[in-house]
């Protein structure tokens, strides 16, 4: 039996290319179906096609078709799934538009799969199997993470990838952020797997360097401190996934560098306090807690990527310089500058929709540098181009220099590298502003409002 696993194309519609000059320091692939590929029985014949990367072929044999969607390749997916269903090949759909969007994704599909698949995959396997398919699996979301087989990693192809070596250990968040696909699909709980199959798995991959995938490494403490102690001996080298708090608990970090962590991704969000975070921050200055993160993290060796998004109901158009002064004081080594996008399936979209402030309904267009609803204290052109500005400033070729020159005495020779690819990656990727937008007195609507104290957040 052949079964065909399938990334659909963020960026081809159509007759339209995907981007084929997307950099190399930011091509990484998801592990939804590389797991599924590794609770497929040994008698299927399985292979994984990367939409983005490589020509689809809908003449090639197949038993069944299955493919992950997120919100913004959904379209591309039911594309996809024509086609193939047009051909007489079943097609099954998952992945986290499924799960926020099940009906439509229903109208698409043979079946779908509604959630995770270590509790659905092979039961449906089966039932297609037997010539009885059903048209909707439902995980509980609920499963041990004890005894999982290691992802099928040898069915990608790595030359297009800057590493095929992503690992989990834990899934779930403590946050129940309004924004964020995990909690809001995927329940709050955060599950832990055995930490010596985890250490196993590290142990068996090519190479010197992977990519923890967890959705946030600044929890369970005690769970990922014997986890980076018993990496240690591999010295492996490794980048992860962190909110603030990390910077809370010095043996974490003292750990974290000693087992080999180079580079990790914080999510500072927002320097403006948000409701949500207001008990956590207790009356302290936001922007000086992410300061002595980023101060922390450095001193041990480890480099900081801040995750930044522009759009939260309290922003207005001060947002944008006050949020660049703080990039460029903290001294952060690359920041990811997202526009806040409404995910289907999250309270926050929930909410802007019982207030009819979505205005966007092309899931194409649910990406971080499009503005798909009404911001509350500005325009969305204001939002759009705000954004653009500070990604242009921040990403300014002396700025990027400076970055790469500070990162060279504290971080190992190949972490300055990346530094230099990422931050040269995310400037290819800024949106570029309408013409005249600064003329027309952008950089005047920053000053005009503004009030600055000594700068006193879906896979």
């Amino acid at each position: 039996m052949e079964l065909r696993l399938i990334y659909p194309s963020v960026r081809r519609f159509g007759a339209a290319p995907a981007m084929k000059n997307q950099p190399g320091s930011l091509r990484y692939p998801g592990m939804g179906l590389t797991m599924v590929a590794a609770l497929t029985p040994p008698e299927w014949r399985v292979s994984i096609v990367d939409d983005e990367r490589e020509t689809l072929s809908y003449d090639d044999p197949a038993d069944l078709v299955g493919l992950s969607l997120l919100t913004c390749n959904a379209r591309r997916g039911y594309e996809i799934a024509r086609e193939f269903r047009k051909r007489g090949v079943p097609v099954v759909l998952g992945g986290m538009h499924v799960t926020a969007c099940p009906d439509e994704a229903e109208r698409e599909a043979d079946a779908v799969v509604i959630g995770e698949a270590e509790d659905t995959w092979p039961g449906l396997l089966k039932d297609f199997e037997g010539g009885a398919l059903k048209r909707i699996y439902r995980s509980s979301n609920s499963s041990s993470l004890a005894g999982l087989p290691v992802p099928r990693r040898d069915l990608l192809k790595k030359e297009d990838y800057i590493t095929v070596n992503s690992v989990q250990a834990t899934r779930g968040c403590p946050f129940n952020c309004e924004f964020c696909s995990i909690t809001a699909l995927l329940g709050g709980k955060t599950r832990c797997r055995p930490v010596e199959e985890v250490v196993e798995e590290v142990r068996g991959l090519e190479g010197g360097t992977f990519v923890l995938n967890d959705d946030n490494i600044a929890q369970e403490h005690d769970y990922f401190k014997e986890l980076f102690r018993r990496i240690m001996p591999l010295r492996k080298k490794w980048v992860g996934n962190a909110s603030w708090n990390i910077s809370k608990d010095a043996e974490m970090m003292d750990l974290m560098a000693r087992s080999g962590c180079v580079g990790v991704l914080v999510g500072f969000e927002s320097i403006f306090p948000q409701e949500r975070l207001a008990k956590v921050f207790r009356g302290d200055n936001r922007a000086a807690v992410y300061l002595e993160t980023v101060r922390k993290l450095h001193a041990r060796g480890i480099c900081v990527i801040g995750a930044f998004i522009f759009g939260f109901d309290n922003d207005d158009a001060s947002v944008f310089e006050r949020t660049l002064e703080f990039a460029l004081e903290s001294r952060i080594d690359t920041a990811q500058i997202n526009i806040l996008v409404p995910y289907p399936g999250t309270p926050l979209y929930a909410r802007l929709e019982r207030e009819g402030r979505i205005v966007e309904r092309d899931w194409n267009r649910y990406m971080t540098d499009n503005v798909c609803f009404k911001p509350r204290n500005m325009s969305r052109e204001v939002l759009g181009e705000g954004c653009a500005w500070a990604g242009r400033k921040f990403f300014s070729y002396p700025r990027i220099g400076v970055r790469v020159l500070r990162a060279w005495p504290r971080a190992p020779i190949k972490a300055t590298a990346a530094v230099l690819a990422v931050n040269l990656a995310f400037r290819q990727g800024i949106t570029e502003m309408p013409s005249g937008g600064e003329r027309a007195g952008f950089g005047h609507w920053h000053r005009a409002g503004r009030h600055h104290p000594k700068l006193g957040t879906q896979y």
